[in-house]
């Protein structure tokens, strides 16, 4: 389940039906993880909302539970300097991740606009580093995991800065909205986090399902056995999606599990 726009309303609330059919389910078997852009503390704070029997994939698929474990993956500094060289030049701001801290550029998250800042700060979860310069970066680059650049107003920078990523070739880049860059390790994403958990359960692909409403979940709704896009949705989403349920403010998620499953 993605959060954004999917899984939470627009003031990062988990309804009363949502909570109430995931433990449900949850009492009959049925696994479920969230998965998100967040770094792990900020996906933790919406998994404690839930339930601690969710899970979590955390970082776009960089970093996911199973239990007691923890599977992480990280840019390296060919990425990390990569994305710090082109975005410096253009004059935009980053911010790194590790699974509990923020290393900002330029720019200090809490400047940025409220929907920005709960990609990057929330409930008092998580810490805050200012990289000063390319020698401090490299210092706090085995740390890093992912990261994001925000541009509100500044799409044809971004556009700029998406391309020359997507030239050097050494991360994978995505969007979880027009006004910013998602930056994964190579060859991860939420859809290969999703596959490695499903294997490592045992579950076969048609008894899986997922829940989404942006680009950076398409490769996950189409990794799943039913792909679920939200009312919400872009209509290039839901053209995509195997099934398209009401919007998240409308509790599409909870709906769609019980109109399946619980009716």
């Amino acid at each position: 389940m993605d959060i954004d726009g999917t899984l939470i309303s627009h003031n990062q609330n988990v309804s009363v039906m949502t909570k109430k059919v995931i433990e449900q389910l949850q009492q009959r078997g049925f696994i479920f993880y969230i998965a998100t852009g967040r770094m792990l503390s900020l996906a933790q704070v919406i998994q404690k909302r839930i339930n601690p029997k969710v899970e979590v994939i955390a970082s776009n698929g960089s970093v996911y539970q199973k239990g007691h474990h923890l599977h992480m993956d990280h840019l390296g500094w060919k990425a990390i300097s990569t994305v710090y060289d082109v975005t410096t030049e253009l004059g935009l701001s980053t911010n790194f991740f590790s699974t509990d801290r923020t290393f900002y550029t330029r720019r200090k998250p809490w400047d940025l606009s409220r929907l920005a800042r709960m990609r990057v700060m929330q409930d008092g979860a998580g810490k805050f580093e200012d990289v000063h310069d390319r020698d401090h970066l490299n210092d706090v680059s085995e740390q890093i995991i992912n990261g994001i650049v925000i541009a509100r107003g500044e799409l044809d920078k971004l556009a700029i800065a998406r391309q020359r990523l997507l030239d050097a070739d050494v991360l994978n880049v995505s969007s979880s909205s027009p006004d910013n860059i998602e930056l994964i390790p190579r060859r991860v994403d939420k859809a290969s986090a999703v596959r490695a958990i499903t294997n490592q359960y045992g579950i076969p692909v048609d008894h899986t399902i997922a829940f989404g409403n942006d680009k950076n979940d398409l490769g996950m709704l189409k990794a799943v056995g039913t792909g679920v896009a939200m009312g919400n949705s872009a209509d290039e989403i839901k053209k995509q999606a195997d099934a398209v349920t009401e919007a998240s403010e409308e509790d599409g998620l909870p709906k769609y599990l019980k109109r399946r499953f619980l009716d």
